[in-house]
């Protein structure tokens, strides 16, 4: 073994290893910052330049701010099933910047995405996890993810054009919304913990979902929304049309709505018990 292969082995062992042109943590997960990006090649079919896509299942985790040209540009594209992206703390970031006064009113439009796992011609990626970090800026959805088994958790998403977080069949937990330009701020089966505010619409739950321990406020249209499905111990207020909405049967229990047009709205016969108006 030469001097210089040896050199190369030990580099690539060492904390952080460039070994086949991609940046891997001593954990083996995956980097990404801007300059891999420009780079391409975070796994196999990934070009340079953005979206940075990501095709293989794995850990992924950035490690520094991501900025898109454009609002219509999307950061990250997932293709794979069951994939871990840590935002670790840092932004992706696009040029977007939304007020409300109290309509939302956004500086740009585009489809741009902050993190997409979706499929147009099949189940979308499955499995897919993206934890804490702040997606904003973007023309269009924050996140917007519909695979079954998704998890948001401990995200922020700001001024986004489009709603902030979407999941399908999955989990938004400890996260917030604020100021995000069209739709729901927040969709998912399960969403707990979560904050919504300053946005159209606050937070909705899916058919046979639960909205739990959630805060939606200052909502130009509504706060909570559940379809056939449980709102409990949630506080929503100072929603400019209704507090909570639930479309029977469902369970609305243990929540607090107050200062909204209309605090606490059915269709029918849900259960109802412990609401404080």
């Amino acid at each position: 073994m030469t001097l210089e292969t040896s050199i190369r082995r030990m580099l690539c062992i060492a904390t952080l290893a460039t070994c086949a042109g991609t940046l891997y943590a001593a954990d083996g997960i995956v980097l990404i910052d801007q300059r891999i990006v420009m780079q391409g090649k975070v796994t196999p079919n990934d070009m340079p330049g953005f979206p940075v896509t990501i095709s293989q299942p794995g850990s992924y985790r950035l490690s520094g701010n991501l900025v898109v040209p454009d609002s219509s540009t999307t950061a990250i594209q997932i293709t794979a099933d069951n994939v871990m992206l840590d935002l670790n703390g840092f932004s992706i970031m696009g040029p977007n910047v939304c007020t409300s006064t109290p309509t939302v009113r956004c500086t740009f439009s585009g489809g741009g995405i902050g993190v997409m796992a979706v499929s147009s011609t099949g189940p979308s990626p499955a499995n897919v996890r993206v934890i804490n970090g702040t997606v904003s800026g973007m023309g269009g959805h924050g996140i917007r993810m519909m695979g079954d088994g998704t998890v948001v958790e401990k995200v922020h998403a700001v001024s986004n054009g489009g709603p902030g977080i979407v999941v399908g069949e999955g989990s938004v937990i400890d996260s917030v919304a604020k100021l995000n330009g069209s739709g729901a701020a927040i969709i998912g089966s399960i969403v707990r913990g979560c904050t919504s505010s300053n946005n159209v619409f606050g937070i909705f739950v899916r058919p046979g979902g639960v909205a739990s321990g959630n805060i939606a406020s200052n909502n130009a249209v509504g706060g909570i929304s559940v379809t056939n499905a449980t709102a409990r111990g949630n506080t929503a207020y100072n929603n400019t049309d209704y507090g909570i909405d639930g479309v029977c049967p469902g369970v609305i229990v243990e929540n607090t709505a107050n200062r909204n047009a209309i605090n606490i709205r059915t269709n029918g016969a849900c259960t109802m018990a412990n609401n404080a108006q």
